[in-house]
C-alpha cells in the first residue's frame, strides 16, 4: 500500500460515524461516509436536549456538520447502503447502493468503521403495559417527538396533565427481554421526566423504577435534580398492569420503598425500552467478519478498543447503547486505530 491514498469507509453518520470520519479526514486520508437515510445526524436529529447539561444537540451536531463540509477528502452517499463487501487482502472491495435510485457504486477502501447505532426492543412482547393496543402508551424515542414540539412552543394545548415514565422494558429481564442492563435509559428517562415538568410545572409525572444507574460525571447530580428541583416524582417499584380507564391510563404498581400498593392516573405511559443492535449491524458483521457477542453487538478482539477484525472497527451503539458524548469518544478512538492502521500500511 505504500505510496498509494489510503480509504476509509465509515457506515453510519450519527455522531460516531461523523467523528470517526472527521478524524481520519482531518489526519490527511480519503472517506467514504454511508448513510441509509436521507440526513447525516441520527439519533441526534430525534432528540430534544442531552444530559447532564440540557444542550439542544443539533448545535453539536451542526458544529459537526460545518467542520465536515471543510474536508473534500470526506465522500458522502446518503440513502445509501452496502450492497456487497468482499475482502480483497489490503482491505475491502464494495458495492454502494442507492436506496431512491438504485444506482450502485463500486469503491475500494483499506479500512471500515461501523458506526451503525442501536434499536429498540419490541415493548409489544410486555402485553400488561399495552404498547401497540393502547393510545397513549409510547417508547422513550417516540415520546422525544412530542418534547421537540412541546419546546418549540407547538401543541401546548394537547399536553398531557399527568405522564408516568415505566423504566427497564426489556432490559435485565432474562424472560421476556435481555439480561444486560441498557446503560442509557435511566439518564435519558430523567432528562424527558425533568423537561416535561420544566414545560408544564403544573403537571404530574412519575417515574416507576427498580433502581436507577446514574454512573457518569455529574450524572447522580442531574437525576437529583431532576427529583428535587423538577419535583419528579420517581416510585420505587415495577408496575404490574397498565389499564384504559376513563379515557386515561391508570398504572398499577407496588411503591415498594413504603410498602403499599399505589395506583397513578396518567394520560401519558412512557417506556424505556431496551437497547438491541440493529439486523443491519448482524449483517454487516457477517460481511465485514467482525466479531459480536451474544447478543448481537460488536465486539473489540483481544488487545484493542474498537477493532473487531481484519481492518474493521467499530464506534457507538452497535459496540453496546452509550449517550452522545460516549459516541463521539468511541468514534475518536476508531478513527485512532484505522490512522495508527494507514501508518503502518
Amino acid at each position: 500500500m505504500k505510496g498509494k491514498a489510503r480509504k476509509a469507509l465509515v457506515v453510519g453518520g450519527g455522531m460516531a460515524g461523523l467523528e470517526a470520519a472527521l478524524k481520519i479526514g482531518q489526519a490527511g486520508h480519503e472517506v467514504i461516509l454511508v448513510e441509509k437515510e436521507a440526513n447525516l445526524g441520527g439519533t441526534a436529529l430525534l432528540l430534544s436536549s442531552t444530559f447532564p447539561k440540557w444542550q439542544d444537540p443539533l448545535e453539536k451536531l451542526n458544529l459537526k456538520l460545518e467542520q465536515l463540509k471543510k474536508l473534500p477528502a470526506v465522500e458522502v452517499y446518503t440513502n445509501t447502503e452496502i450492497s456487497s463487501c468482499t475482502p480483497n487482502g489490503s482491505g475491502y472491495s464494495l458495492t454502494l447502493r442507492n436506496n431512491l435510485t438504485g444506482e450502485e457504486t463500486g469503491v475500494e477502501a483499506q479500512a471500515a468503521v461501523l458506526a451503525t447505532g442501536f434499536d429498540y426492543f419490541d415493548a409489544r412482547k410486555y402485553g400488561e403495559y399495552g404498547y401497540g393496543t393502547y393510545p397513549g402508551v409510547m417508547i422513550s424515542i417516540e415520546f422525544e417527538e412530542m418534547l421537540r414540539e412541546w419546546k418549540k412552543g407547538l401543541k401546548r394545548e394537547k399536553a398531557p396533565g399527568a405522564v408516568a415514565f415505566i423504566k427497564c422494558v426489556g432490559s435485565r429481564d432474562r424472560i421476556k427481554g435481555y439480561p444486560y442492563c441498557s446503560k442509557i435509559c435511566c439518564m435519558y428517562t430523567a432528562r424527558q421526566a425533568g423537561m416535561f415538568k420544566e414545560l408544564f410545572p403544573q403537571a404530574s409525572c412519575y417515574v416507576f423504577y427498580m433502581d436507577y444507574r446514574a454512573a457518569g460525571k455529574d450524572y447522580e447530580e442531574f437525576v437529583r435534580s431532576v427529583m428535587e428541583e423538577k419535583e419528579v416524582r420517581y416510585v420505587r417499584g415495577r408496575p404490574a398492569k397498565v389499564l384504559p380507564y376513563g379515557g386515561k391510563l391508570m398504572v398499577r404498581s407496588e411503591d415498594t420503598l413504603m410498602g403499599v400498593p399505589i395506583e397513578v392516573e396518567v394520560d401519558l405511559v412512557v417506556l424505556a425500552a431496551a437497547a438491541v443492535p440493529k439486523k443491519e449491524t448482524l449483517e454487516l458483521a457477517k460481511s465485514f467478519a467482525a466479531a459480536t457477542n451474544q447478543h448481537g453487538f460488536l465486539e473489540p478482539v483481544d488487545g484493542f478498543t474498537a477493532k473487531a477484525g481484519t481492518r474493521v472497527f467499530f464506534a457507538g451503539g452497535c459496540g453496546f447503547p452509550t449517550d452522545s458524548a460516549g459516541a463521539q469518544q468511541q468514534g475518536a478512538a476508531a478513527a485512532a486505530e484505522v490512522i495508527a492502521l494507514f501508518n503502518q500500511d
